[in-house]
């Protein structure tokens, strides 16, 4: 594969609800398990897996963060494959961004700002009947 090759995208839609489903479908596999068992059609996953994903990362958030990536042009859309990457890894950082703010929001998760790090920190609530 080259360094700079570009991709035509016919269907902007239908590529980015794939590259959503490709991350959310990789998300935690291991690099050397079978990979081809990778969905890229959102009706190759369960119903409660595709209700997850739109919960998670939805098309519309996808479709912002894209346009950062995709260079538009006379006859449609591009992209690299350099940019393609990133914006995967893009995907990716909001998918996982969102599953914390959920489990936070849930009250999974305690969180707090540290000054020292200049980040936020979380860690696993505690069970309020444990504590004497």
């Amino acid at each position: 594969m080259k360094q700079n090759e570009w991709y035509d995208i016919i269907d902007l839609s239908k590529f980015i609800e794939a590259t959503r489903v490709l991350v959310f479908d990789t998300f935690g596999k291991q690099v050397n398990e079978d990979n081809n068992n990778i969905s890229i059609n959102i009706s190759d996953l369960t119903p409660a897996d595709a209700e997850e994903l739109d919960s998670i990362l939805s098309q519309t958030e996808c479709l912002i963060m894209a346009k950062d990536y995709i260079k538009k042009t006379k006859r449609g859309c591009k992209i690299s494959n350099k940019q393609y990457m990133a914006m995967i890894e893009c995907f990716n950082g909001r998918m996982v961004s969102n599953m914390i703010h959920n489990l936070v929001n849930k009250g999974l998760l305690e969180t707090a700002y540290d000054d020292k790090l200049n980040d936020f920190v979380f860690w696993v609530k505690e069970d309020d009947n444990t504590k004497e």
